[in-house]
């Protein structure tokens, strides 16, 4: 009997473990479930840094000469980073002003002929008035033998030529008013197509020496002492670090309670698990980042393998946060979303804005008042009078 109830023990010992190893993989597959699809929170670790890199390009041809900045020095807005030669752009220059000033003594010698062929007219006017009351005199002389009608024919003679002259002078008179009408020396189509190629010509003297387009640290310089650069050429980057935020891409099968606003964790792998950053969504992509690849999916060829996408999700960061641990764009991270508010969020609304430094820059719009001063100079100077 013994072994028999030694056999009965051994089976009822292999039911519950059989039993314990079920509940275990339940248990796990409940786990699981609630850990991926039910939580009230949403992580990936497939998210980085990124931010605003402002590239700078050469505005003008020319041989670099100087270089002022190198990879990760701080910059400030308007800051010297390199000069180009101004040989040829300085030539330019000297010629666009010597056409400028001649534009404006061209253009007063034009107003200066409708004066004139206005005083000519006048002036035969006058002669022919004269000849009118002289030709009325003598006809009224002529039958008492006083005049001879030889003189009487001669004056007529003579009003016709004034008639021919004052008819030709007002010709040239509509002739050079054509060029002058309705105008000043200031802004007659000759003065301000000199002024205009005067301003583009400065311009790209004061181009040739580049300037920080906004607050930032140099990244990714190309560009040496002694190279010739293009027009539009990439020479190095300006990226600022105070204004940054995280792209994470999740899989689509974990949006459906991400929303604008829900708060945000996130770990950079930087700093290990020693520092916690703490944001919000911001806006979320409108569209995967597949459909704007080289080759984009087209599913109505036939050959359709179902591949879960990801879509970028925009998170912000506090500044002060970053101010006291600095990230760098392209740095990855961990985020962990918080989606227990998403039911009282709008799933559209977005709050991404352009209102940072890093959006905007004015460094170019001191270049056109510094361009226009000179110009009125150069034509002040030729008119020997304020053209104001």
């Amino acid at each position: 009997m013994k072994p028999n109830r030694t056999l009965r023990s051994r089976k009822r010992h292999h039911r519950l473990r059989l039993v314990l190893v079920f509940m275990l993989l339940l248990a796990g597959a409940a786990g699981s479930w609630w850990y991926l699809f039910q939580r009230n929170e949403v992580d990936s670790d497939d998210a980085y840094v990124t931010g605003n890199i402002v590239p700078v390009y050469a505005l003008t041809p020319g041989i670099v000469t100087r270089l002022e900045v190198d990879n990760s020095m701080p910059v400030h807005k308007g800051q010297w980073l390199l000069d180009e030669e101004k040989n040829v752009s300085q030539a330019r220059l000297d010629k666009a002003t010597a056409d400028l000033a001649e534009a404006v003594r061209k253009t007063r010698s034009l107003f200066a002929g409708v004066q004139e062929q206005q005083a000519n007219i006048a002036a035969l006017t006058e002669d022919r008035n004269r000849l009118a009351g002289d030709l009325d005199r003598y006809v009224r002389a002529q039958p008492s033998g006083a005049i001879p009608v030889q003189k009487i024919a001669d004056t007529r003679a003579e009003i016709a030529v004034l008639d021919h002259r004052i008819a030709a002078g007002k010709a040239h008179l509509t002739n050079a008013s054509a060029l002058v009408s309705g105008t000043t020396i200031t802004s007659n189509p000759l003065v301000r197509q000199a002024r205009a190629e005067f301003i583009a010509a400065y311009i790209s003297v004061h181009r040739t020496s580049l300037y920080a387009p906004i607050d930032g640290y140099i990244a990714n310089r190309r560009v040496q002492a002694g190279e010739m650069v293009k027009t539009g050429q990439y020479l190095m980057s300006v990226v600022p670090l105070d204004e940054l935020w995280i792209t994470a891409n999740l899989k689509e099968t974990r949006l459906a309670r991400i929303r604008t606003g829900e708060t945000v964790r996130v770990l950079a792998h930087a700093y290990g698990g020693d520092v916690t950053y703490h944001g919000r969504i911001i806006g979320i992509d409108p569209s995967g980042g597949s459909t704007f690849s080289l080759f984009p999916p087209n599913n109505a060829t036939g050959n359709y393998i179902h591949i879960v996408e990801r879509i970028p999700v925009r998170i912000s960061l506090s500044p002060d946060e970053l101010h006291a641990h600095p990230l760098r764009p392209g740095m990855s991270v961990s985020v962990c979303i918080e989606t227990g508010n998403a039911a009282s969020l709008a799933p559209l609304a977005t709050r991404v804005t352009t209102t940072g430094k890093s959006w905007s820059t004015d460094l170019y719009s001191s270049e056109m008042q510094a361009a226009r001063h000179a110009a009125e100079t150069v034509i002040d100077q030729n008119l020997g009078v304020k053209s104001h």
